[in-house]
């Protein structure tokens, strides 16, 4: 079977030797082949696929450079997660404190919102309370209208 190359990245045509396939990653990183796959899946800085060589068997190639970067940065990301020192436990009156100071926080921003809604509810019930006045005058005035006409016809008939 001929080997068929598909280009993702043709900049780096002619320029193979830059360039690893995944289980040549993993060796460079000491890893199996499952952990450098599962870091492809799992993370979106993981170097773009450059070439993929199909053949008996399909393998893809990455810039070597950009895994070496890839793999300085999560190092690096493991290295502060390790090292960074957490914060000493908070006594029980502290939390009651914070919990109490957040508690007020959300009740102002509901009081604001309850300002806000009441406005609103004010203004819907003005506007219903018109539109309910128009409705009666309306329908006072055709009711005064259909007995007029009831009247004429009443008139005119012998």
């Amino acid at each position: 079977m001929e080997e068929q190359v598909e280009w993702h990245r043709p900049e780096y045509q002619g320029r193979e030797s830059e360039l690893s396939s995944l289980s040549e990653l993993a060796k460079r990183a000491g890893v199996r082949v499952q952990t450098v796959n599962s870091w492809k899946n799992r993370h979106a800085s993981f170097p773009e696929i450059v070439m993929t060589k199909r053949g008996a068997v399909t393998t893809k190639y990455y810039v070597t450079a950009e895994f070496d970067e890839y793999r300085r940065i999560q190092e690096e990301v493991a290295l502060q997660a390790r090292t960074k020192k957490s914060a000493p436990p908070r006594s029980p009156a502290t939390r009651a404190k914070e919990r109490l100071d957040a508690l007020a926080e959300q009740d102002a921003r509901l009081e604001v919102e309850e300002k806000e809604l009441s406005a609103k509810l004010a203004d819907v019930l003005r506007r219903r309370h018109q539109l309910d006045e128009e409705r009666g005058e309306l329908t006072r005035f055709m009711q005064q209208e259909l007995a007029k006409l009831k009247d004429a016809l009443d008139t005119e008939q012998p």
